[in-house]
């Protein structure tokens, strides 16, 4: 296709060019050379005299004029899209530029990036040095008395297209036929870049009037992407005048669905969950991708549970339950079957069952085996005092005391209140041991740090869970300190947790040395910490404290993970204070994604330019509340 700078040149300089007789004629092409000459001499002309006058240029007859009160170069994105726009669409809006300078060039007062992209055409072959461009030629007054005006008039006067309107303009140009590759090609951005802006053109119209009036951010409209406009209008209607935050209105709209690294999927497995009909669906702005139905994701779980449940069944347990969630009192109230020399007796099995429990963390499966209901308890018991009582079957080394079995003959609120007793008594003399207390407490600590516990494998009355959370952007294998608490574990002697019995494992722990004991507690004391930021847990932050933590040595924030989530001040004040005022004026200037990149750079970067202050100051540079 004919570049439309040349074909709008070639028109223009016509009719501004005398033409020869032989052009009138239409005896052969007028010369280029000569045609281009006399447009020269033409400009000169014009430059003389009292008003400015629009004509046409070539590209290599113009240079920057230091005039310009443009200084900063614009973003790299942005000059990438002005850039493709020219090769596309031309030059739409004229040069401004002074008369003629004394080396014979036309210093551009108005309108640098354009003429930077110009030249940069000119270097990658796709403009010739002579195209031609539109211009306003300004007199000589003019340029003495409203320069500094003029350029900043360019610059300043300039009234942007609101997003909304940008949304819809893009996804119409897709849908009168071009296709998304070649609308990025024409403006100089991103295939995605085209397809989010194709979505957001698609949220309801209610959310989107909200937004142009200023009630809702752009972050909110993003959000609104990943539901069907029927369920945006639903959820929009009843949050009413209630303020909801970007992570509530996410709930709202997908509160049917789960994650695709939420626990339940990765169990199922995204392929499988696809292969029975479900639904996915993906957020282009957040790269999260969501699996819609909740109900078919458990109804898959349940189904592959139940294969390893029949297999339980098959070895001659009396029943199996499946829980597709964990609770931390999930084991109460059940008896456990004892191990008689590392096997299980096969008429007690009769009696007991088995628990499959789906965990969000470590292990997808925890299976509890040998758990005893309270209405198998009785027969289990007489079970056990049958044997116990056959003259061919006595066995003083297996003959255990059995939880809940009665050969008292009190009442069962005497038990309890003799129970009370024992244990006061038991608390005194545990009190006067501490030897014996610690070790204690340290088993039992590492005990639910270590193993699957369940009631009976702990002395105490103690609920340990791991409080690891995970980030929504970014990742926890970017802290380094995910490798190293992997590599504090692994220099653990953990060979107790793997022995058959309680009091083997309890016995093999008070056997290891002090320091031993000393790490593992101290392993399994860190995975209870409570998450705390910006002083808003008490007691957590007297603990750190005390601690001597480099924040900056196991993890840096990036534009993903922290500076686009932040708002523009804040990028602002956070680099102002090595960065200088005039930095401050000038980043002001920005589009927050730019600034949020740019300080990225400055923090993550090479930093080219920065002295060794500056360069410490980003080195140490954390978000507040670290």
């Amino acid at each position: 296709m004919t570049n439309s700078i040349q074909a709008q040149a070639t028109h223009t300089k016509a009719s501004i060019s005398p033409a020869s007789h032989e052009t009138q004629a239409g005896s052969h092409k007028p010369d280029i050379a000569q045609k281009s000459a006399t447009a020269a001499n033409s400009v000169v002309a014009l430059a003389s005299t009292a008003k400015p006058v629009l004509l046409q240029l070539q590209i290599n007859q113009l240079v920057l004029s230091e005039k310009n009160v443009r200084k900063e170069n614009a973003s790299k994105a942005d000059d990438e899209q002005l850039y493709a726009s020219i090769l596309a669409h031309g030059i739409l809006q004229n040069l401004i530029v002074e008369p003629m300078n004394v080396e014979g060039l036309y210093p551009v007062l108005g309108g640098g990036r354009r003429l930077r992209q110009l030249i940069k055409a000119v270097k990658n072959n796709k403009l010739k040095p002579k195209t031609l461009v539109p211009v306003k030629l300004l007199t000589a007054e003019e340029v003495a008395n409203y320069a500094t005006e003029l350029s900043m008039t360019e610059n300043f006067t300039r009234a942007k297209m609101h997003p909304v309107d940008e949304f819809h303009a893009f996804a119409d140009m897709v849908n009168q036929g071009a296709s998304i590759a070649d609308v990025a090609a024409r403006f100089g951005v991103t295939a995605k870049f085209v397809q989010q802006r194709m979505k957001l053109s698609m949220v309801a119209p209610v959310v989107l009037d909200a937004y142009k009036a200023g009630n809702v951010s752009l972050d909110v409209v993003m959000i609104f992407t990943i539901a069907s406009v029927e369920k945006q209008v639903e959820v929009w209607e009843l949050a009413g005048d209630r303020h909801y935050n970007e992570h509530q209105f996410r709930n709202m709209l997908k509160a049917a669905a789960v994650s695709a690294d939420h626990y339940l999927a990765k169990f199922v497995g995204q392929d499988e969950y696809e292969k029975a009909g479900g639904v996915v669906t993906s957020d282009l702005f957040s790269d999260e991708v969501y699996l819609d139905d909740k109900a078919l994701l458990e109804s898959l779980a349940t189904a592959k549970l139940e294969i390893e449940a029949a297999k339980l069944i098959a070895r001659g347990w009396k029943w199996t339950q499946i829980k597709l969630v964990s609770e931390y009192d999930e084991l109460a109230g059940f008896g456990l079957l004892d191990l008689k020399e590392g096997e299980y007796d096969p008429a007690e099995m009769a009696l007991a069952g088995c628990m499959l429990v789906l965990k969000s963390f470590g292990e997808p499966v925890s299976i509890y085996i040998g758990l005893v209901h309270k209405d198998d308890k009785k027969a289990l018991a007489q079970l056990k005092a049958s044997v116990q009582s056959d003259p061919l079957n006595v066995n003083v080394g297996d003959v255990k005391k059995i939880e809940d079995k009665d050969t008292s003959g009190y009442s069962a609120a005497l038990n309890d209140d003799l129970r009370a007793q024992r244990l006061i008594i038991t608390k005194h003399a545990l009190m006067s041991a501490p030897s014996v207390a610690l070790d204690t407490l340290h088993f039992s600590v590492c005990v639910s740090a270590f193993t699957d516990s369940h009631y009976g494998s702990r002395p105490l009355h103690i609920s340990v869970n791991d409080t690891t959370c995970h980030p929504k952007t970014g990742a926890l294998t970017d802290n380094k300190a995910v490798q190293l608490i992997e590599g504090v574990k692994a220099s653990l002697n953990l060979a107790w947790v793997g022995l058959p019995t309680v009091a083997e494992r309890f016995n093999a722990f008070c056997a290891l040395d002090v320091k031993e004991k000393e790490k593992q507690v101290a392993y399994a004391t860190a995975s209870m910490f409570e998450a705390s930021i910006d002083n808003s847990h008490k007691a957590v932050e007297a603990v750190i404290s005390t601690l001597d933590v480099k924040w900056s040595n196991y993890w840096r924030p990036t534009a993903e993970t922290f500076f686009k989530r932040v708002s523009l001040s804040c990028l602002i004040d956070m680099a102002q204070p090595v960065m200088g005022e005039q930095w401050a004026l000038q980043a002001a200037a920005l589009k927050k994604k730019d600034l949020a990149n740019q300080v990225d750079s400055l923090v993550n970067g090479e930093r080219k330019g920065l002295d060794d202050a500056q360069k410490a100051y980003f080195d140490a540079l954390m978000p507040a509340g670290f």
